[in-house]
């Protein structure tokens, strides 16, 4: 009897851990699925990539594209369909063990010279070679190595958010913005306030309400809701996050796998309350430049960059460098 009792609870464990070692085996080749840039572009990143030392904090460049395919965002034809540039950048220092995450804004004006010596904004490096010269232009200028990369378009953020069920963000200003795709004027009024992905999308876009220093301040609140829709990601319970980043991870391209994503977000688990999270945004002041051709750059400014990455990258708080003080005005 003995001995049939304990054949028949080692059956039952036996097919719990087959059963979870299925779902687990599924669940990877979904999210692995979901994740990826296709082949091709997968491959291109990863060269570009500097492998992450085990345990030490690492940076992860994370893109976002500001127009829509067919939605009559831009009526520049470089700027839509397979020439788009990257209006959002983030350089995000991830430091798993202490549970703290370092966001950086890399202005999209911010002079970039490329290997034939022409003048453009940075944003144009992901036009010229995609993600991997996106990433190159990115460490140079900011003097560390990238570990990982991740990309969304700002036609799928509205997705995200809707798929979340909604993000809180504190809105500083009343914003209106006319949705690009349904022609429907969205507004936000001030306050702190849950938004769904259509007034994602305003919060993310709007800038013209601001009166001086109008893309820091658009660039301020992209950060404020990649935030928020971390911190609504992680504080789902632990048994929900696997679904949660499923639904979520469709919209987004990235060189990270399974092994990745589930490890950060163990770490990080606790959500806002166990997390330090620093933001700040790069050097903005800026002029028209003639060598650009008439564009408006961001002043070159090597040393408030340099007085940023210092900061960031030994896990402290750069919010109140004073970046523009160092540009070089012609």
């Amino acid at each position: 009897m003995l001995k049939r009792v304990g054949l028949s609870v080692l059956a039952v464990i036996l097919a719990c851990v087959f059963s979870v070692g299925g779902y687990a085996l599924w669940f990877s080749h979904q999210l692995n699925n979901a994740l990826s840039m296709g082949a091709e572009q997968d491959n291109a990143v990863s060269s570009a990539l500097t492998p992450v030392e085990n345990g030490q904090p690492f940076y992860v460049l994370v893109l976002g594209s500001d127009s829509r395919e067919g939605s009559g965002t831009s009526d520049k034809a470089a700027e839509s369909g397979d020439n788009q540039r990257s209006d959002v950048m983030i350089l995000m220092r991830v430091d798993a063990s202490s549970k703290q995450i370092t966001m950086v804004t890399v202005p999209r004006d911010t002079p970039y010279r490329t290997s034939d010596g022409q003048l453009v904004k940075i944003n144009e490096a992901y036009n010229i070679g995609g993600a991997p010269e996106s990433i190159k232009a990115v460490s140079q200028l900011t003097g560390v190595n990238i570990s990982h990369y991740a990309e969304v378009h700002f036609s799928e953020l509205q997705d995200i958010v809707d798929k979340l069920g909604g993000v809180e963000v504190n809105v500083d200003i009343k914003l209106s913005y006319k949705d690009a795709l349904t022609g429907e004027t969205v507004t936000l009024e001030p306050g702190t306030q849950v938004l769904n992905g259509q007034q994602a999308q305003l919060f993310a876009r709007a800038r013209h309400e601001y009166k001086v220093d109008q893309d820091k301040h658009r660039q301020d609140n992209v950060r404020q809701l990649a935030l928020a829709i971390m911190n609504k990601v992680l504080s789902e319970p632990v048994y929900q996050m696997p679904n949660t980043i499923l639904n979520v991870a469709g919209f987004v391209g990235t060189d990270m796998r399974t092994s990745d994503i589930v490890s950060l977000a163990l770490a990080f688990s606790d959500g806002s309350g166990g997390m330090t999270v620093y933001s700040v945004s790069g050097p903005s002041k800026g002029d028209f430049n003639e060598e650009a051709g008439g564009l408006w750059l961001c002043y070159e400014n090597p040393e408030g960059w340099s007085a940023i990455m210092s900061v960031v990258d030994g896990g402290g708080n750069p919010k109140d460098i004073d970046v523009d003080s160092t540009a070089i005005i012609p």
